[in-house]
């Protein structure tokens, strides 16, 4: 990466960007564990999510581009490699997101498996390795986020280890445009800040890569893209956060823009974005809250929704959308949190834990049961599921992020152990957190998916395979979906149709099938809609056996019937809805548990005539059933004839049902009487078939008539002697009886003559009358209408719910024990009142009934027609009121919010002194009788009614003269309709007391005029809203007197307040004016205020509303003036000061013009007193002792004497009723007092009045005269809405006095006027108040409600806070200011300081006292300490010191630790003395300084810094300390240096280097020293930074030297100049401190020996002065000889002790043989002169002695040509050398034949020589024959020549082969080959023909060429060349390299030899085949080609096997050619 800019600047540097560690090779190793391919994509995709990127895009850039004007490298590795500078200019793959990243990610970069996403709870990433997985395919990162421009090189080829850049503040782009010129074509801004992040990933493209030798092709990266696209797109969002969308494009070579390969993208991400990532977002505060224990609520959060998402291919595509099912779940931390410290006492945030998952479906393919689901841990996992459901979850993944952590079968693991943990979360996940969430998804799935009902168990995670893999954490899934499901949740599929109207069903709604009852009848079940939970066998077991066994519902006959009995489900199986047979079959089913009293009103009777008949309990329907012998015979006899066919059972019925009908009829249903029995007990009704057997309508003679009259005094007979009630007489419904014209008529239309003549004949002929021969007895036994019931009877249905009361008087009696007599008149009056009466008077009647007893409505009303009471108002009674009077208890008026009753039982309370109350109304006159007992019997049955009204304008009433009378007095005449409303109480009499079931209890008219004489004084009228005058009169004989009146005398100005019943407020005044029977007359003004709430926020309380027809609504009455001298015309003229206690106004005041005029211009000094009391609309009887009367709608008992007897529970229940109670008192009336307290503000401040004294103190609520706490807590109320509405009621003297709210408000008490006054002249609203009124307030912050209460009790905290908003405006405290001086400002500052919250507030304000006079503000730093401390540091004046004047108490505080954190007031304590260090020293590295010098730092001075230092270790922060030079350096030179525990000092005694031999030698090294002690109490990262001298801190302090001087060891050993005695010295420390290298490395520092290793301290061979490190040299076995031809070597020559000490430290090791081959090489290629290397023979005769000397030596020795001859002159193989000792070839052979003198004259030499070949004996020859061939005699001549290549003159072709040189003579190759021939025609034969071989090949093949061609065969020429070969099994590169020959010289007749001799050696090395196809292609040897791929075929388990192996796996070229072989199906 040159620059070939011709700048002036320097190149530059940037950022040193380097991990921690060197790591290509940890790089290399996490790779073999992390999967490439599209995984690769995956975890960019990850780290995009957790930036929160939306979107990704991935791009191939095939283009390669320019590197002239590159960034400088800062290395120069890659020349060293041959590396261009532009390496990493070409095809790359590309990734870009929209996030930049954070300070967080650039960490995390730097680090291996250790991410820095561990403790970010909203990331996916934990181990840090994900980003790692890119160097599959790259070597050198880049990427642009910001303004960073990043480079990553581990190999340290350009960088050290990586750089970044700030590229836009450096203007890079300019100068290295080439640089950023791959990024340009994707629009990245490369001269600005670039808002996302691009990575460039270039593709490795050489097997240089210490990382991965796999080279990537662009062609892989396509096909990746097309991996990922079809197999994990939409896969890979599901469970994202915040990715929307992944993009793949290519940019091809030379295009300008890349274009769209695949794209997939979530299409609803708007609608959806929030939900999809509200989980992630909520995680990390939860969390945060969780770690600092401050979370308290429950934290489940459940976010589902219906993705839709669209993945095309290409630009041209729409792509198809698919939508998913997706439900996340977070499930409750603390509840996570409890089971892990419970279990394991760990914190689930230490290891990210989080209790999140996730549950997906596609709803496109919800039918395919075949599609198993996916495990995901947000990205997919390589895991199916064994059901259709994908699960994501947070869980605890392997590394490699392909498996979950779980234990291998009884793999015993620890149980505090990482890995035991994982496994434990795991498990976890899937049994307490997955369950809950697959819930919520089962209940959202139906809502959003059209799913058969057969299909929803589908979705559950049922596991049929109990072999898969996931089966340990799945198998209890369905067990813990039900343990956690509620019963409401609708999960189960249920009929069709059902009464629920749901086809899916909860456990609460649906009955599950646990006896698996026959298919037909649950078909007959789910027909008519039952909800019955048909669930698989594995469920229902799981269902009995879970925890909802108890709240099961199953399905029983008697679910069934209850289901069938439901009046909305008869018209599902009634009426032909479903078939007769069905009908049937349930009919046989809910008789089988015999619960025969459950079957009434079924109509399931099978008839004989084919209907069904309707099973009852009563005896008025008899069916009869044959015995089963006679089962479907015609047997008949006299009895059944006369009977229809419909009072027979069928006898064509399914027999068992049949039988079951019968055997239980025979039975009397066991004692159930059911109406089914045997034919033999037809009674009474037969009876009545044969009367209506005689029916022919028409007149019967008078013998039928007898007959029928026999008969009917039968039936009457039977019905007496039976003595049943007459409720019974349904039975004779169908009786006939005749009439007085002798024909037959219904017993319901006949009426018995009991009128006599009190009704003429004309008017009797309108009805059927009873003939003359029924008697009375008979009549009644037959229970026979009465004339007059039937006239006066009641027509209407008003009456029923009065007359179903059996038991009505006592249900009177009982509701008179709750009403007393004392509520009669209040109980008429509210009545009256709802009516819309205004007038309103009772009439206490004393006339005795004297003479008119005769002619009354019955006889029995006799004993009624005494005194009463009469009850007038004016008001018509309409029919609602009637029927709420009817409806005892129910309240008929309660549908009315503007009626006061609701109970519709205050009527109730006449019966305390009547039996027989009545009343006229209009037309009507009616009685209740609840005796029934006193009105003529009516109706059929004839009874006597509990009650009757009579229309007396159309029935002729007053017919009944006597019982008339009484009402002629009212004017009443029975004549004409009634004005008005009218009650007559006629009083119980003693005789009549007796009789009453009601009451006994007799009152006289004296004692009724003394109850109703005390209402008059009760105010009842206030809260009335029609009432205007009451009155009471005593009626006699003669006269009728009037004993009080009360009146509202202004009801033309407050009518229409009073009737408009609305919500919003209303304020009207009210003047009454009461009389009495002395002519006393009583004036009151009252002022009233009324209003109510339009909207309840409370649930409960709003169906409590609506159930009861309440409102929530009150009213307030003061009583402003009241005189019993002056009339209400004098109270008017005077004024009025209103002293209202509080209690008025809600809302908006209307009519404010009125109410000004009328009250406001009043006053009056003395108001009068009023004791209060509490209404509902009447008074309770509750004193409240408030001064006003309060009204609310309150929700009363029954009877409103009730709540005197319990007081307490009308308000403190906690029941609905008294929550709706305390809603209107604690609510409601509180606002009204609130508004109108306003109101009087207003008033005050639009100076109508001066009310300050009357707000301030009598309107105060004051609650010590208070009955009951509750009106208490009602006062609490009224100052809790009064501060939460921030009503402005309180006074401060700000601005010359003004009105402030609440929270304005800053409130002091009377002892602190100081401080207050301090404020107001700050400008802050300061409020004096009395304590018992702060008390109150304070009472109302304590209970904490309402939470929002704004009243803030002043703290110091809280002055402080004010302050700072007015800091401008705070009083001086300087001398001189005599308003606020010192004395006040300690005053103040003594209040403040005295809560602790304060001291985080104080900053910036001007309080703080200093030594100078003068005032300093807070957070500027200041100290407190002595003069001595002073002194330490002159350089600060006395304005930086507190006063010491300061009072103790103050004093104590300014020392506080928390005070002076807070304040940045600092002690002279070690931290203060941290603080001041940077008033004498700069924080730098280091400093020189000089110790004993005058200036600042000395050594006196920091003696005297350390002895406080030390003194207080516990206030010593090291991060502050470590930032200044502070400790002595005495060696290289005297400085002082910060304290660093990464690069300690070691400690050295002074004078102790003379003891330590080391210590020149460390000092030259640069090696830091200090003498300076530490004490043992010393701050504990203090003691780290100086060590002790041993041999670990020396050797880690060099490292720290070196790398501090950015030197490797070796140019630090240089740089220091060592002596070898040093080195030596060094040698002897390793040795001495390996032990504890040893351990260090275990221990502490995985890479220290590596350090160690690194010293440049072992001496080599060859290299005086020089030495290597621990890893770059070979260690041979100790005291081997050691010879090498170059001039250098790294072989060790070691001593004893030190080739022990590099043994330990791992030194390579070779053996002799290794060292023997690595000579063969040297004389290989060096061709050394054996006479330049005398000394080779020594160690030759070293090698050969015993002591060295081995069988793999000798061989070695004996194959290669390694000793030289005597002459010196070449190396040769000891075969071609004669022992000299032998004389006959001495004679023959010159020296060079002969060994070297040394090894000659060594017996021991020669022995081991002679062994391996020397030539020591002469072998005898044969005599050839005389015949010899010539032709082979030339032959072998001419090999001769050519082998021993030395007669030049023969040879004319010279073969050049590198730098060998062979010749050849051209008319023997000419002869030989073809090829020469063609080649050498037509050349001169003057001349040498010189033929250059190509590179590649090696001498010996052209050899084998030459010897061929020449003649030798050339199974004699391999041999010879292999055996010269220095590894002689490695054959096929030799044959390949032959085979090329005779290709590159066509010699075919060769080429055919080689591919035969290959294909019998059928190799099967997958390498070595791989290695002869290859060649035998390009060679063009078509049958070596097709042998060996058959032969691959036909071996293939063996290939594929070999290619599987991780070795293989990098050949790319060797996998896709075998690969495509074995792929191929056509036979080769």
């Amino acid at each position: 990466m040159t620059n070939l800019n011709n700048n002036s600047r320097a190149p530059p540097r940037g950022e040193e960007f380097k991990p921690r560690e060197p790591y290509t090779h940890r790089l290399s190793k996490l790779l073999e564990e992390y999967p490439d391919g599209t995984q690769v994509l995956r975890e960019i995709l990850q780290n995009s999510d957790d930036a929160k990127s939306t979107f990704q895009t991935f791009i191939l850039d095939h283009n390669t581009y320019q590197s002239k004007k590159l960034l400088e490298p800062h290395l120069n590795g890659y020349k060293y490699l041959n590396l261009n500078v532009g390496k990493y200019q070409g095809p790359a793959l590309l990734a870009i997101n929209g996030t930049i990243f954070e300070e967080n990610d650039f960490v995390s970069l730097l680090s291996l498996a250790d991410s820095k996403k561990q403790n970010q709870f909203d990331k996916i990433g934990v181990m840090g390795v994900g980003f790692n997985s890119i160097y599959h395919i790259t070597d050198s990162p880049s990427f642009i986020t910001g303004d960073k421009y990043v480079i990553l090189d581990p190999h340290e080829w350009y960088y050290n280890g990586g750089v970044k850049f700030d590229f836009v503040e450096e203007n890079l782009f300019v100068e290295y445009p080439d640089q950023f010129a791959p990024f340009a074509p994707f629009g990245i801004p490369c001269n600005e800040r670039f808002e996302g992040t691009i990575f460039r990933h270039p593709l490795r493209n050489s097997t240089d890569s210490k990382i991965s030798k796999k080279i990537y092709k662009t062609d892989e990266i396509l096909k990746m893209f097309h991996k990922f696209y079809k197999n994990e797109s939409i896969n890979c969002l599901l469970f994202l956060k915040y990715i929307e969308c992944i993009s793949f494009y290519e940019l091809k070579k030379g295009a300008s823009k890349p274009e769209l390969l695949y794209r997939i993208q979530l299409d609803n991400a708007i609608q959806v974005r929030e939900r999809r990532c509200s989980i992630a977002r909520s995680v990390v505060p939860k969390l945060d809250l969780l770690i600092s224990r401050e979370l308290n609520d429950n934290t489940q959060l459940e976010s589902s929704y219906v993705a839709s998402f669209r993945h095309q291919e290409g630009e041209g595509s729409d792509g198809e959308v698919r939508e998913w099912l997706i439900l996340n779940y977070l499930d409750d931390l603390l509840d996570t949190e409890a089971h892990f410290q419970k279990r394991f006492k760990k914190n689930i945030g230490d290891h990210k834990f989080i209790p999140n998952v996730g549950l997906a479906v596609p709803l496109d393919s919800l039918n395919v049961s075949n599609a198993p689901g996916r495990l995901f841990c947000f990205l997919p996992l390589p895991i199916d599921l064994p059901f259709l459901v994908s699960v994501h979850g947070y869980f605890a993944v392997s590394n490699n992020r392909r498996s979950l952590w779980s234990a291998a079968g009884n793999e015993d693991l620890a149980i505090d152990g990482l890995a035991y943990l994982k496994i434990q979360w795991n498990e976890y996940l899937f049994e307490k957190v997955l369950p809950k969430a697959w819930i919520r998804f089962l209940l959202e799935l139906p809502k959003v998916a059209d799913i058969q009902l057969d299909d929803i168990y589908s979705f559950w995670p049922r596991i049929r395979n109990t072999s898969d893999s996931m089966y340990p954490f799945c198998k209890d899934l369905i067990k813990n979906i039900v343990e956690n499901l509620d019963i409401e949740d609708r999960m189960f599929n249920g009929p069709a149709s059902n009464a629920t109207g749901y086809h899916w069903l909860s456990l609460s709604d649906g009955y599950l099938d646990e006896k698996l009852l026959d298919n037909n009848l649950l078909k007959i079940i789910g027909s008519i809609g039952f909800p019955i939970i048909s669930v698989s066998h594995d469920i229902n077991f799981i269902l009995q056996k879970s925890r909802h066994n108890d709240s099961l519902k199953r399905l029983s006959p008697a679910v069934i019937r209850q289901y069938l009995d439901s009046k909305f489900n008869r018209t599902r199986w009634e009426l032909g809805a479903i078939p007769r047979q069905d009908v049937l079959q349930l009919f046989k089913y809910i008789l089988s548990d015999k619960n025969f009293n459950d079957l009434e009103g079924f109509k399931m009777i099978p008839l004989a005539d084919d209907t069904l008949g309707t099973l009852t309990l009563s005896s008025d329907t008899y069916v009869y059933i044959d015995e089963i012998v006679d089962y479907r015979n015609d047997h008949i006899n006299s009895l059944i004839n006369q009977l229809n066919s419909n009072k027979l059972i069928d006898k064509t019925i399914d027999f068992e049902l049949y039988q079951i009908l019968y055997n239980n009829a025979k039975a009397r249903w066991g004692g159930c009487n059911l109406n089914i029995r045997i034919l033999d007990e037809i009674e009474v009704r037969d009876l009545i078939l044969i009367i209506r057997d005689m029916n022919e309508n028409k007149e019967l003679t008078i013998n039928k008539i007898e007959n029928v009259i026999g008969i009917l005094k039968r039936i009457a007979k039977i019905q007496n002697d039976a003595k049943l009630d007459e409720n019974n007489l349904e039975i004779l419904d169908e009786l006939l009886v005749p009439n007085t014209n002798n024909i037959l008529v219904e017993l319901q239309k006949i009426y018995y003559d009991d009128m006599g003549d009190n009704l003429d004949d004309e008017e009797k002929s309108k009805y059927e009358i009873a003939h003359n021969l029924v008697t009375r007895n008979i009549a009644e036994g037959l229970g026979i209408q009465t004339l007059k019931g039937k006239i006066f009877g009641n027509e209407d249905s008003d009456w029923e719910t009065y007359e179903q009361h059996e038991s009505l008087t006592t249900r009177i009696k009982n509701i008179l024990d709750d009403y007393s007599i004392d509520s009669l008149f209040k109980e008429f009056l509210q009545n009256a009142d709802d009516a819309g009466a205004t007038q309103f008077s009772v009439f206490v009647d004393e006339r005795a009934p004297q003479h008119y007893s005769q002619n009354l409505f019955s006889d029995e009303m006799i004993c009624w027609q005494g005194p009463a009471i009469w009850i007038y108002n004016n008001a018509m009674f309409t029919d609602d009121d009637f029927r709420s009077l009817l409806k005892l208890g129910t309240g008929g008026k309660s549908n009315d919010d503007k009626k006061i009753g609701r109970f519709g039982i205050g009527f109730n309370c006449s019966f305390h002194v009547t039996d027989l109350p009545s009343f006229v109304s209009g037309k009507y006159i009616a009685f209740l009788d609840p005796h029934a007992k006193f009105l003529p019997e009516q109706g059929f049955p004839p009874k006597r009614p509990k009650g009757v009204r009579i229309n007396f304008m159309e029935k002729n009433f007053k017919s009944f003269y006597d019982q008339c009378h009484p009402y002629k007095k009212f004017s009443c005449n029975f004549s004409s309709e009634f004005e008005g409303t009218l009650f007559r109480l006629p009083l119980r009499t003693f005789g009549s007391g007796e009789q009453s079931e009601i009451s006994n209890k007799i009152y006289e008219a004296r004692e009724i005029l003394r109850l109703f004489n005390n209402i008059q004084h009760k105010n009842e009228m206030l809260f009335l809203r029609n009432i205007e005058s009451c009155n009471l009169f005593r009626m006699n004989e003669t006269d009728t007197k009037l004993i009080w009146q009360a009146k509202i005398n202004n009801i033309d100005s407050c009518r229409d307040f009073r009737q408009n019943v609305v919500d919003e407020v209303q304020i009207y005044q009210l003047d009454i004016e009461k009389t009495n029977i002395e002519n006393e007359k009583i004036s009151e003004i009252w002022l009233l205020c009324s209003g109510g709430h339009k909207f309840i926020f409370n649930r409960d309380l709003r169906e409590f509303s609506n159930e009861n027809r309440l409102k929530p609504r009150g009213g307030i009455a003061s009583l402003l003036a009241k005189s019993y001298e002056k009339s209400l015309d004098e109270l008017r003229s005077e004024p009025v000061v209103i002293i209202i206690n509080f209690f008025f106004l809600n809302l908006l005041v209307k009519r404010y013009d009125i109410l000004k005029s009328t009250i406001f211009s009043l006053q009056v000094l003395n108001p009068p007193n009023l004791e209060g009391e509490l209404y509902s609309y009447l008074s309770l009887s509750i004193n409240t002792n408030l001064g006003v009367h309060l009204n609310g709608n309150f929700f009363l008992p029954s009877a409103r004497n009730g709540i005197l007897q319990s007081k307490t529970d009308f308000l403190q229940g906690d029941c609905v009723d008294a929550k709706w109670n305390r809603h209107i008192l604690y609510d409601v009336l509180p606002e009204l007092h609130v508004k109108l307290l306003n109101h009087i503000v207003d008033c005050h401040e639009n100076q109508e009045a001066n009310f300050l004294p009357y707000i301030s103190n009598n309107l105060w609520p004051i609650t010590k005269n208070s009955t009951i706490n509750l009106y208490e807590d009602y006062y609490l109320n009224v100052i809790k809405k009064l501060g939460v509405g921030n009503h402005r009621v309180f006074w401060t003297e700000l601005n010359s006095g003004q009105f402030i709210s609440l929270e304005e408000a800053k409130i002091f008490g009377e002892k602190q006027a100081v401080i207050a006054n301090i404020l107001i002249s700050s400008g802050i609203p300061a409020v004096k108040l009395d304590r018992d009124k702060i008390e109150q307030l304070n009472k109302i912050i304590e209970s904490r409600d309402p939470p929002n209460f704004p009243y803030k009790p002043v703290s110091g905290e809280s002055v402080c806070e004010d302050l700072q908003m007015v800091i401008s405006s705070i009083p001086s405290f300087e001398r001189g200011n005599k308003k606020y001086n010192r004395g006040s400002l300690f005053e103040l500052l003594n209040f403040i300081l005295q809560d602790k919250n304060s001291f985080g507030t104080l900053t910036d304000l001007p309080l703080v006292p200093l030594s100078n006079g003068s005032v300093g503000k807070f957070g500027v730093v200041y100290y407190i300490g002595k003069q001595k401390h002073l002194e330490l540091f002159p350089n600060i004046g006395p304005s930086k010191f507190v006063s010491i004047d300061l009072p103790k108490k103050l004093q104590k505080i300014f020392n506080d630790d928390n005070f002076c954190a807070c304040t940045n007031i600092k002690k002279f304590d070690a931290s203060g003395i941290l603080d001041l260090l940077k008033s004498v020293l700069q924080p730098v590295r280091e400093l020189r300084w000089e110790p004993n010098g005058n200036s600042l730092p000395n050594k006196s001075w920091l003696e005297k810094v350390w002895a406080i230092l030390n003194k207080d270790t516990q206030n010593v922060d090291f991060n502050k300390l470590s930032k200044f030079p502070l400790l002595p350096v005495v060696q290289p030179y005297d400085m002082l240096i910060r304290p660093d525990i990464n690069n300690p000092l070691i400690y050295i005694p002074e004078n102790g280097h003379t003891l330590f031999p080391l210590y020149p030698a460390l000092t030259r090294l640069t090696v830091r020293i200090t003498n300076m002690v530490i004490p043992e109490d010393a701050h504990k990262d203090l003691k780290k930074c100086i060590v002790k001298c041993d041999p670990v801190n020396i050797i880690n302090s060099l490292e720290n030297t070196r790398l501090s001087s950015s030197l490797t060891m070796k140019q630090l050993f240089e740089i220091g100049e060592l002596s070898p005695a040093e080195h030596k010295l060094f040698r002897e420390l390793i040795r001495q401190g390996m032990e504890a290298f040893i351990a260090a490395q275990k221990t502490s520092q995985k890479n220290f020996m590596d350090i160690v290793r690194s010293l440049p301290i072992w001496e080599t061979n060859l290299c005086d002065g020089e030495y290597s490190d621990a890893t770059s040299g070979i260690l041979l076995p100790f005291g081997f000889p050691f010879y090498s031809f170059r001039q250098n070597s790294n072989v060790y020559k070691p001593t004893k002790k030190d080739h022990a000490s590099l043994t330990k430290l791992g030194t390579t090791c070779k053996n002799g043989s290794e060292l023997l081959k690595d000579l063969v090489q040297q004389i290989n290629t060096l061709f050394p002169n054996p006479s330049q290397h005398p000394k080779y023979t020594t160690f030759l005769k070293k090698i050969l002695s015993d002591k060295w000397r081995n069988d793999q030596i000798e061989q070695f020795l004996k194959i290669y040509p390694m000793f030289p001859n005597k002459t010196l002159t070449e190396f040769v193989k000891i075969n071609t050398l004669y022992n000299m000792n032998v004389p006959i070839f001495r004679r023959i052979f010159k020296d060079d034949k002969f060994l070297p003198s040394e090894l000659q004259d060594s017996p021991e030499c020669l022995k081991a020589l002679e062994k391996m070949g020397l030539i020591c004996e002469l072998i005898p020859t044969e005599i050839p024959e005389t015949n010899e061939n010539q032709r082979e005699i030339l032959l072998n001549t001419l090999l001769k020549k050519l082998t021993e290549q030395q007669n030049n003159e023969y040879h004319d072709v010279i073969f050049n082969v590198g730098k060998k040189k062979i010749g050849a003579n051209r008319y023997i190759l000419s002869a030989a080959s073809e090829h020469f021939e063609r080649e050498f025609h037509g050349l001169s034969e003057k001349n040498v023909i010189e033929i250059n071989v190509p590179d590649d090949i090696q001498p010996i093949c052209i050899e084998i060429l030459l010897r061929w061609l020449y003649g030798q065969p050339f199974d004699v020429a391999k041999t010879t060349a292999i055996n010269e070969m220095p590894d002689a099994n490695d054959h096929i590169p030799f044959f390949m390299d032959v085979l090329k020959v005779a290709h590159i010289y066509k010699v075919e007749e060769l080429k055919s030899i080689i591919e035969t001799t290959v294909k019998k050696g059928q190799y099967i090395n997958v390498h070595e085949v791989y290695l002869i196809l290859k060649c035998s292609r390009e060679c063009n040897a078509q049958g070596l080609t097709y042998f060996y791929e058959k032969h691959i075929k036909s071996n293939k388990e063996i290939f594929r096997e070999q290619l599987n192996q991780r070795e293989n796996a990098a050949n790319e070229g060797m996998l896709q050619m075998i690969n495509s072989i074995l792929d191929d199906k056509n036979e080769t």
